[in-house]
């Protein structure tokens, strides 16, 4: 075999071990659905932070708003001081594992997204334990959050708010 060809035949060779490590880190690699944001707290609106009431096994809705972090002095993070934040996708998974800071989840369950009032509501979910995820558009100030939570019957009768950090 001549040098032209060998030299040939390992540049092929490099080339092709590259194109399958490309492709197995991009197309293989699962990213989580919690992959960005950070973990956060719901409240009802009692002011209470979720999970709600696990012996509850009736399904349910999640209703709520999504705000920004109130302006300073304007006397902390409330329904009626807080900017609401538009076009904020809010996505359920069920609960399947693991941990309560790092939690196996199930396929998505139902995904809506605010409207201009910063409003959602999630349709009927069986009961149990979610995680909710809310992902503000990428050219939003806002950065993304996830929360845990029990949604059941009762999950209706007091609507959630979740704060959304403002990116550093």
């Amino acid at each position: 075999m001549n040098r032209h060809a060998s030299r040939s035949r390992v540049v092929a060779v490099a080339v092709l071990a590259f194109a399958l490590a490309c492709s197995e880190t991009t197309e293989n690699t699962p990213t989580s659905p919690l992959a960005g944001l950070s973990q956060s707290t719901a409240k009802d609106s009692m002011g209470v932070p979720v999970p709600g009431n696990p012996s509850n096994t009736s399904p349910g809705i999640v209703k709520g708003t999504v705000l920004g972090p109130s302006a300073p002095g304007s006397g902390g993070d409330t329904l009626a001081t807080a900017p609401k934040v538009a076009n904020v996708v809010v996505t359920a998974y069920p609960v399947t594992g693991g941990t309560a800071g790092a939690p196996t989840l199930g396929p998505q369950a139902a995904s809506v997204t605010t409207g201009a009032d910063g409003k959602f509501t999630l349709p009927s979910l069986n009961a149990g334990s979610y995680v909710v995820t809310f992902t503000p558009p990428a050219s939003s100030v806002y950065s993304g959050v996830w929360v845990t939570g029990h949604i059941s019957a009762a999950s209706a009768a007091y609507p959630w708010w979740v704060v959304l950090p403002k990116k550093p």
